[in-house]
């Protein structure tokens, strides 16, 4: 049901795609920064990244944005879905009255993948220029899509024909959020905080061990943001020990574009694939040398960062404010250059 609901929701953003373009347009919203902005505001508003990477494909495949600016709005998805561990960090610490032990996560999480995502995007976007990638493209085979046109094209046309576009438009984000937490409810129940799962997290500590078992939790949950979030009741409650947060991040960051690897071979584009592939290449090429060369210097800079940003609720509250405050600068950055 959720794999349906997902199809649909692409179907749904490229039928009425073409209708935002004079809204992308008017706000400033095309270019590099504006679409890496709007993809990191986007997510932090729906407190998940993988529905906004789907809405950039979808984007990329109406034709309305190019490939770099899809790539630049992937990548921008994933500072948004940092951020919801933070809420949900907060939201532990206010339920359990502990200080600050939640937040000080989703800091940590948010500060591992700014650290390396913002060189993943220059680097992604070279590689991106190159046209490494441009042979590799994927797009289902003839039966697959004329499976798709009989399932999905129907309930399309059908929901042109009494919609406006921009209701279609709306729905079809709409839906795309909704497959995501269908998704998470047919996942297994877990508790982070007892049983197998938190004895395994007490016996684990060689960061290589823990960067993979990162990549998979998250390639099985498909949800950065689902994997990540598992960490605060873990964290708070001592079951993980602070210094294997960043590896396990790191591990994460890497298998969270396996759906929205998938979500390329749907969306009809050939740059589609390619830019996936650059991101997901650029984010690894960066990884594995601080995992496995310089991790405990790094993993010090950065707990000790999320430390000073957390230390106090005015800090916090600054740094929240810079979260929102930064992509929406960047969404209207270019009406000033």
């Amino acid at each position: 049901m959720s794999l349906f609901v997902f199809i649909l929701a692409l179907e749904f953003i490229k039928n009425s795609a073409g209708n935002l373009k004079g809204l992308l347009d008017s706000r400033a919203t095309t270019g590099l920064l504006p679409t890496f902005g709007l993809g990191w505001l986007l997510s932090c508003i729906v407190l998940s990244g993988s529905p906004v990477a789907g809405i950039s494909l979808g984007l990329l495949g109406a034709q309305l944005i190019s490939p770099q600016e899809s790539f630049a709005m992937i990548i921008g998805s994933r500072f948004g879905a940092s951020f919801v561990v933070l809420t949900i960090g907060f939201a532990y610490d206010l339920r359990t009255r502990r200080d600050k032990g939640g937040v000080y996560v989703g800091a940590l999480a948010f500060l591992t993948t700014a650290s390396i995502y913002l060189p993943a995007f220059g680097l992604g976007y070279l590689l991106l220029k190159s046209g490494l990638f441009d042979g590799l493209h994927y797009s289902g085979s003839g039966k697959l899509l004329s499976v798709m046109d009989v399932a999905f094209k129907p309930i399309v046309h059908n929901a042109a024909s009494v919609l406006s576009p921009w209701l279609q438009a709306l729905g079809g984000m709409a839906l795309l959020v909704s497959s995501f937490k269908l998704f998470d409810k047919v996942l297994p129940e877990v508790d982070p905080t007892g049983g197998k799962l938190s004895k395994l997290a007490t016996t684990i500590y060689r960061p290589p061990i823990t960067f993979l078992l990162g990549m998979i939790v998250t390639s099985i949950t498909l949800s950065v943001s689902v994997s990540l979030s598992l960490l605060v009741p873990l964290t708070v409650k001592g079951a993980v020990r602070r210094e294997n947060l960043v590896p396990y991040i790191l591990g994460a960051n890497i298998t969270t574009f396996i759906d929205t690897l998938f979500a390329s071979f749907i969306v009809g584009h050939a740059a589609a694939s390619p830019v996936v592939l650059c991101s997901v290449t650029a984010v690894t090429l960066l990884t594995l040398p601080v995992v496995f060369m310089v991790y405990r210097p790094y993993e010090r800079l950065i707990d000790g960062l999320a430390d000073s940003l957390t230390i106090n609720r005015y800090r916090l509250a600054a740094f929240v404010a810079a979260i929102f405050a930064v992509p929406l600068s960047l969404i209207f950055i270019s009406k000033y250059l």
